[in-house]
């Protein structure tokens, strides 16, 4: 798992996180997304699921730097049936049909920053992005990386009712430090309340690894 730490502590509260748990640890915004609700599972499905506050790690693997966001996720699929047995088939691909998107935070709190305008979105298998990332390097220089293209969105209606991404993202890059060169890049987004976690006054991001 990777670990950020923020020096001055928000007020986040204690989070745990146990890569067996199955089911979001607040019911009050998450129960209408999990399986165990059969109104929903085994009915029309015109109740759209709430945005997810999402926590976002981006790298650009051509660098490389990893930035750590915070932001918005929305994912609407059209069955949600279709979203839990794709699921289980572990390929979320089966059953996404419709919008989704993630917007960055126009302020951050983890040592990266994005523009007002930053996000990537998937409207009926169109993708698209745009932006600018400002994270530092491994010696603190401040990369600034523009989104040029989105090439893939992975979206996940359910991320909050399981221990998975919310979405995996690919797209294209160029930074300004080295112009005229298309970089790689990944984006893997999280509900916030499984990557950050506030321990003793100190707050930290720190999100399961993706294999």
């Amino acid at each position: 798992m990777k670990r950020f730490a923020l020096p001055l502590p928000l007020s986040l509260g204690v989070l745990a996180f146990a890569l067996a748990c199955t089911d979001a640890t607040s019911p009050d915004r998450h129960a209408a997304l999990t399986p165990k609700n059969p109104t929903l599972v085994e009915g029309t499905g015109n109740i759209p699921p709430p945005p997810v506050d999402a926590a976002i790690e981006i790298t650009v693997t051509s660098t490389p730097v990893t930035g750590f966001f915070t932001g918005v996720y929305f994912a609407n699929a059209a069955v949600l049936p279709s979203v839990v047995a794709a699921l289980a088939a572990d390929d979320p691909d089966l059953a996404f049909s419709g919008t989704a998107w993630l917007r960055l935070d126009n302020t951050q709190a983890f040592g990266s920053s994005a523009s007002a305008n930053a996000r990537f979105q998937n409207t009926d298998g169109r993708l698209s992005g745009r932006g600018t990332l400002m994270i530092p390097d491994a010696l603190g220089v401040v990369e600034t990386i523009r989104i040029v293209a989105v090439t893939s969105f992975t979206a996940n209606p359910l991320c909050n009712a399981f221990v998975l991404p919310c979405a995996h993202i690919e797209f294209t890059a160029t930074i300004d430090s080295d112009p005229g060169v298309t970089h790689f890049g990944h984006a893997d987004a999280f509900d916030r309340e499984v990557c950050i976690h506030t321990v003793e006054g100190e707050t930290f991001f720190r999100c399961p690894s993706i294999d």
